[in-house]
């Protein structure tokens, strides 16, 4: 069985970490938006599109209609993801939602492992333990729980299944492009 690792940049793993706090404070401004959550989401994407298309004009006119189609497919996920996260902070708080989406490991490790034939890091089943632990304290001691808030945290745990997809296409994408 061929199983690969991953090899990380120290500079890529730290502008992950940066990219995960920007979007991790955006979720407070989701919160208090004037605007609905949906439409919140289609404004952070469509102001985006004029910083990113610069950067990505080049390689548009390289793709293949595979290429266009996966991209599609990430993009679907990616609108599921923005989409139940914005809409689970109506109904959950912030902390919530955004640990909650946030369990993505819970998904890209394990398919990773079975579709991609990587290696599971040694420390995820610690780490899943102390998240899982936190995850049931979090939810488990809410002060006055309802049921709008375990729907919300139900949105954002489905969020988290989208953006899960939508980084194993995009990180299946970058491989097959840079193999070929």
């Amino acid at each position: 069985m061929d199983i690969s690792i991953r090899h990380n940049k120290t500079k890529d793993i730290l502008l992950e970490l940066v990219a995960i706090a920007f979007l991790a404070t955006g979720g407070i401004f989701v919160k208090y938006s004037a605007l609905s959550p949906i439409n919140t989401g289609f404004y952070r994407v469509l102001f985006s599109l004029p910083i990113l298309y610069p950067l990505a004009y080049k390689n548009l006119k390289q793709l293949k209609r595979k290429d266009i189609i996966i991209l599609f497919l990430a993009g679907v996920f990616l609108a599921g993801d923005i989409s139940l996260w914005n809409l689970s902070f109506s109904y959950t708080s912030v902390a919530n939602a955004n640990l909650l989406t946030n369990l993505t490991p819970f998904t890209v490790i394990p398919v990773s492992f079975f579709l991609f034939k990587e290696k599971i890091p040694k420390l995820f089943f610690a780490g899943a333990v102390i998240t899982l632990l936190g995850v049931f304290i979090l939810i488990g001691g809410k002060i006055n729980p309802s049921t709008y808030n375990y729907f919300g945290d139900f949105l954002a745990f489905c969020a988290s299944f989208f953006y899960a997809s939508f980084l194993l296409i995009s990180y299946r994408l970058t491989e097959l492009r840079a193999v070929s």
